[in-house]
């Protein structure tokens, strides 16, 4: 009797545990996804819609493909002119850079390697962002500061 439950130890010792959640990679960043909202932290908790140096609705598109590439384009809609001086990101009221993408699961963030920026003081910085995926939404949060989230919604 004692060499059946021995037999039976080793073999339930033998099994691998498979974790729940699957590992977030690069394809499932894969595609051309729509600004669906820019928000920021709200004072008691939760987002809400940010304030941004930007006149009319944000509007952008964010594409990543399978080569490790990336490219943003964010405006507004009536486009404004605005360049604000605390604001290096925004040109003409225009935010756009091009970039390859490195997807790193555990600490749930993808850094944006930039090639090119619409402002070329920022042309060649990484930027990181910590991202969740939500059916078909993609939200990305600035990193490390968590002061303001882009969510992306996947065109298909």
């Amino acid at each position: 009797m004692a060499y059946r439950y021995s037999i039976l130890a080793v073999a339930v010792s033998g099994f691998t545990v498979t974790p729940l959640v699957a590992q977030v990679t690069t394809a499932d960043f894969v595609g051309t996804w729509e600004l669906a909202a820019i928000e920021s932290p709200l004072p008691g908790g939760g987002w809400g819609p940010a304030q941004l140096p930007m006149s009319g609705t944000p509007v952008g598109i964010l594409m990543y493909d399978a080569l490790g590439n990336m490219a943003v384009q964010i405006t507004s809609e009536p486009r404004g002119v605005e360049t604000p001086a605390d604001q290096p990101e925004l040109v003409n009221g225009y935010v756009a850079y091009y970039a390859k993408y490195q997807v790193d699961s555990d600490a749930e963030t993808v850094t944006h390697h930039r090639r090119s920026h619409v402002n070329a003081e920022l042309a060649s910085l990484s930027v990181v962002r910590y991202f969740e995926f939500s059916g078909d939404t993609l939200t990305l949060t600035l990193a490390p500061e968590r002061n303001m989230r882009l969510r992306w919604v996947l065109q298909r």
